[in-house]
């Protein structure tokens, strides 16, 4: 059987709080018990030393006491669980306990030891004497023997004492554990709450609808960051699904066109109405091919999915300079001016693949700048960082676009990149190029300002 997070939690913080609340309960049981047990030690010989100094006390005011002394004090040693014994030097019995009455005295210790087998049932007690001596003047004049149930006992109002205590020690636990379970209730759901939003969240992602985003400032990091993922998730889908249905709508626009004028031309041709000549037929073609290289484009978008390097050390200021006399001739046609700064820097990459980014992002350039426009190139490296920045004054980007730009397919404005011949997967190779050799690529842009793209490479 399946448990929800929640009941998991509550079961586990109430088993955590009973095991914490038993090991508490049985240690503090076990000091409580400890120092009683001390204390009644403690106690023990305390009435012993008084039974003493008693007794010492009336050697000393009357040298012989009396057996009416004895017998009192017999009786009240008696009741406090003691069995007095008095010999004189030769070690006859000047009093006895056990003589006077030795039923009370051996029923008393019955019930000691009955007492304490209840309480503990493997307790090693037996019957004790302690021996003191009676010293007058720094003389013994007698031997004061007490005997006891040791090494200790407890009377009827110690085991009633120790009862309360247990009895105390039981509820305070019981009470501990039901706040317990109130306190984890409560946080379990605090915990669970926000990932059963989550976990809907997804399957509204699932189901394909994107726009809802999850609405809760959690104070647990990991459920903040899993919040941040999910919205995150379901920003970059939407976005995915509105690029894919603008590539339909696109390419169903590109196609339409070629595919109309190639049908209109071949039946015109079959059914007579159009001759068949040389000028005709070079027209079909170039429809045919310029669907081809749409193909070919929508090829490129798969490959961006598993770019392959093949890494080799070559000088990259040298690539740049390639690059740049490559388009010589358009900077001419529109008297572009390219100002290059850069120095001799080596790096271990993909020549071909970098390349590409080159050429993309230079003609990128020289396509949106106007007659007479600047484009800018320096080459820097940083540590072990190669920074490239590609920057020209033309058209710019509008802010709405930007966030955009890398993205397969996405054209900033549709008619102008018709105009121009762009299909809208430069950049999107540029990026998937740089992110496969580990770097990053920025862009900042204004319109009617120009662009300044930056690319980050790792040398090694």
């Amino acid at each position: 059987m399946k448990l929800s997070l929640k009941n998991k939690l509550i079961i586990s913080y109430a088993l955590l709080f009973l095991f914490l609340v038993s090991s508490l309960f049985i240690a503090f049981n076990y000091l409580v018990d400890k120092y009683f047990q001390d204390y009644i030690m403690e106690q023990q010989h305390l009435k012993n030393q008084n039974i003493v100094d008693t007794v010492r006390a009336e050697y000393q005011e009357t040298l012989t006491p009396s057996p009416e002394f004895f017998a009192s004090l017999g009786q009240a040693a008696l009741n406090q669980g003691i069995v007095l014994m008095v010999s004189d030097l030769e070690g006859e019995k000047v009093f006895c306990m056990k003589y006077q009455d030795d039923v009370a005295c051996e029923n008393m210790l019955e019930s000691m030891e009955e007492t304490m087998r209840i309480l503990y049932p493997d307790f090693p007690g037996e019957y004790t004497e302690e021996k003191y001596p009676v010293v007058i003047d720094g003389k013994n004049v007698a031997l004061i023997t007490l005997g006891y149930y040791g090494p200790f006992y407890y009377s009827s109002a110690d085991v009633h004492f120790l009862s309360v205590i247990n009895r105390i020690l039981f509820f305070a636990a019981l009470g501990f554990l039901l706040l317990a379970i109130v306190f984890s209730y409560f946080f379990a759901d605090r915990i669970s709450q926000p990932l059963k939003m989550v976990t809907a969240q997804a399957k509204l992602i699932k189901s394909g609808h994107y726009e809802n985003k999850i609405n809760h400032n959690s104070t647990t990091k990991e459920i903040s960051d899993l919040i941040d993922s999910i919205n995150a998730l379901a920003a970059g889908l939407e976005a995915q699904l509105a690029s894919k249905k603008r590539m339909a709508r696109d390419y169903a626009h590109e196609f339409r066109t070629p595919l109309a004028a190639i049908q209109s031309n071949l039946e015109g041709m079959i059914d007579g109405v159009f001759e068949t000549t040389p000028e005709r037929l070079e027209s079909l073609r170039t429809e045919i091919l310029r669907l081809s290289r749409m193909v070919a484009e929508i090829d490129k978008i798969v490959e961006l999915e598993t770019i392959k390097l093949h890494k080799e050390n070559f000088s990259l200021s040298t690539l740049v300079s390639q690059s740049v006399a490559a388009y010589e001739k358009q900077c001419l046609d529109k008297a572009i001016q390219i100002t290059v700064t850069q120095k001799e820097i080596p790096i271990y990459a993909d020549k071909d693949k970098i390349q590409q980014v080159l050429t993309n992002l230079i003609s990128n350039a020289i396509k949106y700048v106007g007659q007479e426009g600047q484009i800018k190139i320096s080459l820097k490296e940083y540590r072990n960082v190669v920074v490239l920045v590609v920057s020209d004054d033309g058209i710019g980007i509008a802010p709405e676009d930007l966030p955009h730009i890398f993205d397969h397919l996405y054209r900033a404005d549709l008619s102008r990149s018709r105009d121009t011949g762009g299909s809208g997967i430069g950049l999107s190779v540029v990026a998937a190029i740089v992110e496969a050799h580990g770097g990053t690529i920025e862009v900042q842009s204004e319109l009617k300002k120009g662009s300044h793209f930056t690319v980050k490479l790792p040398k090694i």
